[in-house]
Parts: structure tokens; C-alpha cells; sequence
């Protein structure tokens, strides 16, 4: 087993019963009967900002033989930069593909799926390699999910699952 498999399902582990364990406090609160979960830490999202503030305007007078505004002392200028949190940094959790799911069928899909979307240059192999969870990272990134690990929300905004239930 590949190292970076290993601690694929070592996240897994606490909270997947399909991988053998009942699902214990490491899961979220209402988390669904078999589903599997990550923890995740979204980074907080800082602003910085930087102006130019005037220290000291510009000295003018009248040229005498043209009429003319002469600029006698050119304004001075300071550079201020401030940073500001726009979003705290959070922790919290997403429902994923639970490990026993990811087939060669469903790893080929989701190849294509990131493919298409100019995610992933590689060959459709079917096996979950590191450029294929790369990728998977990229797009979740984007969602705030740092992880590799394909989330049901993911898999579902791409037609590879239908997990949530439509009631008329």
C-alpha cells in the first residue's frame, strides 16, 4: 500500500463504518448512517491593502514671467499597508466517497470529469494516483476544502453521485 494511500484512509478511519468501524464523536453531529467524513480546516481569507498617503501636499507659487503654477516642492508620499481578516479560519467537515466506493469505473469518471474541466492532463486509468488527487485538490481548494479526498458535493456537482433526496 502506497504511503499516501495510507493516510488517505487514515482520515477515513474514525468516522467510515464501512472500513470496519462504528462511527464514534469524530463525526459530525447528525452525520448520516454509513457515510464517511473528513475534518477540514479552512484557512482564514486576508485582505491587504496598501495606499499611498499624502505626508505632505505640494508647495506651488506663481511663475512671475509666465503666470503660470510652478510646483516647488514636489508632495511627499508614505506607503501605508494594512492587512484584515475577511474570513476567520474555521474547521468543520465534508461528507466524502467513502474509500470501499472508489472503483475503477468511478475513478475513471471522475478523471474524465476533471479533464474536462482543464483540471487533469493525464491518462484515464482508473486509478486514484497522485495527479488525479492533485487535481481533486485544486477544485476543492476553490471551495475552501483543502483535501484530496473527493467530497459527496463534489461528486455530485459533477454527475458522478445523486446523494440528496428531492421531495415533492
Amino acid at each position: 500500500m502506497a504511503p499516501i494511500r495510507a493516510v488517505f484512509i487514515a482520515s477515513l478511519i474514525s468516522a467510515c463504518p464501512l472500513l470496519g468501524n462504528a462511527q464514534t464523536q469524530d463525526a459530525p453531529e447528525g452525520a448520516a448512517e454509513g457515510a464517511c467524513y473528513i475534518r477540514y480546516t479552512a484557512p482564514a481569507v486576508i485582505e491587504t491593502v496598501t495606499e499611498q498617503i499624502i505626508v505632505q501636499p505640494e508647495k506651488t507659487t506663481i511663475d512671475p514671467d509666465t503666470g503660470k503654477t510652478v510646483v516647488v516642492m514636489p508632495a511627499i508620499y508614505a506607503t501605508e499597508t494594512v492587512q484584515k481578516i475577511v474570513s476567520d479560519r474555521k474547521e468543520d467537515w465534508a461528507e466524502v466517497i467513502c474509500a470501499n466506493d472508489y472503483n475503477d469505473n468511478f475513478v475513471k469518471s471522475l478523471q474524465r470529469a476533471l479533464a474536462a474541466r482543464g483540471f487533469y492532463r493525464g491518462n484515464v486509468t482508473g486509478i486514484m494516483d497522485d495527479r488525479t488527487k492533485r487535481a481533486v485538490r485544486n477544485v476543492q481548494k476553490s471551495y475552501g476544502v483543502n483535501s484530496s479526498e473527493v467530497t459527496l458535493d463534489l461528486a455530485e456537482s459533477y454527475g458522478l453521485v445523486i446523494h440528496h433526496l428531492f421531495v415533492k
